[in-house]
C-alpha cells in the first residue's frame, strides 16, 4: 500500500536551471517569480503546508552534461548527508533545458553501479559515506521542461560559429573585470538609436541591468557598493566558466553523435529504452512539457528546411519569407527560431513521434508539430519524451515558461538594476500570468502526487 503523505515525510522539490546555469546573477533570477506562485499554491492546498519545500541549485553554465549532472549529485548527497533530506522525504527533480540532460544523465550513472559510495564532509575521518542507491531511494519525480532530449539545431549553429561567440565572451570579461561604464555607453547608445528601443529587445535590457548592477558607481552605501560588488564577481566567474568550459554545446547538438555518447541526448533507442525500464524500475515517475513557439516564416510542412549559413544572405532570419499572418516578434526570437529551424534535427528526430496532450494551447490550434517547430531554442519534437501521454504542450517560448514572459521592475533599495525578470524573447505566444500559474501549480502537484 503506498505510503500516508504523513509516514512520507517532506518533499522536496529541486529547480535545476538550463544552459545559463546560475540560480541568481545578482538579483536576476533564473526560474523568475516561481517562488511567490509556489507559496500561493501552498495557500491553496488543502491540509498541511509544511510538507512541501523548495529548492533551488546553481550549477556550471556551460560544462559537459557529465559535469553538471556531477554536481548535481555532489549537492543532493551533501543534503542527504546532513540530514536536510531525511530518509523518508521523497525527492522531486525538476529540469528547464539542459537541466532535463542533467537529470537523465545523474540517474543513468547511478543505476550503472547502485553500490558506488560517495564521501561526504569528511568522510575519510567520520566514516560517512552514501551510495547511488541511497540518492536513487529518495529521488520519486521527474519534471522536464523545455528539454532538448533529442538535441536541438541551434547547438551545432553556435558551434559552427566558434570564433564569434568567444570574442563576445572576450568582450564582456573585459568590461566585467575593469569598468563597465564603455560598455555600457556602447548599450545605451544602441538602444536608443536602434529599432531596440521600440521593441524593448528583453536580452538587451537584461544584459544593460547585469552590466549596471556591477557598477558600483558612487554609491556611497556600504550595502549597496557591496551588493554591486558582489554582482560583479558572480558575472565574471560566471563568465569565466564559460569562456574555459563550453563543452556542454557538444551535449546538446542534434547532429555528429559519437560511439560513446556522454549525453542523454545522443543514446540511441535500445539506451533509452534501458533507461526508461531503469526508471520504472526505482518507481520514478517523469513528466514533460513541450513549449511551441509562434511560426514567423513561411516553412513548408513536412520538408527539411535549410540551414542558416552566415555566407549565404538567403538564410537569413529577415530574409526569410514571413508567416501570413505573421506574430509580433522581435529580431532575438527570429534570430533564434531561424537557428533553429534548419539543420540535424530533422534526420535524428524520433520515427512516429508521440502526440502530445494539448495542456496551455490555443483553441485554433490544430497543426501538426513539424521537424522546424520549435520554442527559440529547442526543436519541439525533441521534448516528446518519454512518451505521448506523459508529454504536456504549451504554447509559450523558451524562457516564457521559467518565468521571463514580461518585464518586472527591480524591487532592490539599491537602484542598480531597472527589471528583475524579462520579456526574452519576444515571440507573441500569448503565455500570460495565469497561464505561467497553470503550468507550475501543474508542476507542483506532480510532484507531491
Amino acid at each position: 500500500m503506498p505510503r500516508s503523505r504523513s509516514s512520507r515525510g517532506r518533499v522536496h522539490i529541486v529547480l535545476i536551471p538550463g544552459f545559463a546555469g546560475f540560480d541568481a546573477l545578482g538579483q536576476l533570477e533564473y526560474y523568475a517569480g516561481v517562488t511567490p506562485q509556489f507559496q500561493q499554491w501552498k495557500d491553496s492546498r488543502e491540509g498541511r503546508r509544511d510538507d512541501v519545500a523548495l529548492h533551488y541549485f546553481d550549477n556550471f553554465p556551460t560544462a559537459a552534461v557529465r559535469t553538471r549532472a556531477a554536481r548535481l549529485r555532489r549537492y543532493l548527497t551533501t543534503r542527504i548527508a546532513r540530514g536536510e533530506f531525511a530518509k523518508n522525504d521523497p525527492v522531486a527533480l525538476v529540469g528547464h533545458s539542459t537541466g532535463g540532460l542533467d537529470i537523465r544523465w545523474l540517474l543513468w550513472k547511478l543505476n550503472e553501479d547502485k553500490k558506488r559510495p560517495f564521501p561526504v564532509d569528511g568522510a575519510t575521518m567520520s566514516g560517512q559515506v552514501l551510495t547511488a542507491t541511497d540518492i536513487l531511494h529518495r529521488i520519486k519525480r521527474v519534471v522536464f521542461l523545455s528539454v532538448p532530449q533529442w538535441g536541438t539545431n541551434i547547438a551545432d549553429w553556435v558551434r559552427s560559429y566558434r570564433l564569434g561567440r568567444e570574442l563576445i565572451v572576450a568582450e564582456l570579461r573585459t568590461s566585467v573585470g575593469a569598468s563597465q561604464v564603455p560598455l555600457l555607453d556602447r548599450l545605451q547608445q544602441w538602444i536608443s538609436n536602434s529599432a531596440a528601443d521600440a521593441t524593448k529587445l528583453g536580452l538587451v535590457l537584461a544584459l544593460r541591468d547585469a552590466l549596471s548592477e556591477a557598477e558600483a558607481g558612487t554609491s556611497r552605501d556600504p550595502m549597496c557598493v557591496a551588493l554591486s560588488q558582489e554582482a560583479a564577481s558572480e558575472l565574471q566567474l560566471w563568465l569565466r566558466h564559460i569562456a574555459t568550459d563550453f563543452r556542454a554545446i557538444d551535449d546538446l547538438a542534434a547532429g555528429e553523435a559519437s560511439d560513446d555518447p556522454q549525453s542523454p541526448a545522443h543514446f540511441n533507442r535500445h539506451t533509452r529504452d534501458e533507461e526508461i525500464a531503469s526508471w520504472q524500475a526505482d518507481d520514478i515517475k517523469a513528466r514533460s512539457y513541450a513549449t511551441v513557439g509562434a511560426r514567423p516564416f513561411d516553412f513548408a510542412a513536412d520538408q527539411p528546411v535549410a540551414p542558416w549559413e552566415l555566407l549565404k544572405p538567403l538564410t537569413y532570419p529577415d530574409l526569410t519569407p514571413r508567416a501570413k499572418p505573421a506574430p509580433e516578434t522581435d529580431i532575438a526570437y527570429r534570430t533564434f527560431y531561424r537557428a533553429c529551424a534548419g539543420g540535424p534535427f530533422a534526420s535524428v528526430a524520433p520515427k512516429n513521434p508521440p502526440t502530445p496532450k494539448p495542456f496551455l494551447v490555443p483553441a485554433n490550434f490544430k497543426v501538426a508539430l513539424q521537424p522546424w517547430d520549435n520554442d527559440g531554442i529547442v526543436n519541439t519534437q525533441s521534448m516528446l519524451w518519454p512518451n505521448g501521454k506523459e508529454t504536456l504542450l504549451v504554447r509559450a517560448d523558451h524562457m516564457d515558461i521559467v518565468g521571463h514572459f514580461r518585464p518586472v521592475d527591480s524591487v532592490s533599495e539599491c537602484g542598480l538594476r531597472t527589471l528583475q525578470a524579462y520579456d526574452l524573447l519576444k515571440s507573441d505566444s500569448g503565455f500570460h500570468r495565469a497561464a505561467f500559474a497553470r503550468v507550475w501549480n501543474d508542476v507542483f502537484e506532480f510532484c507531491v502526487s
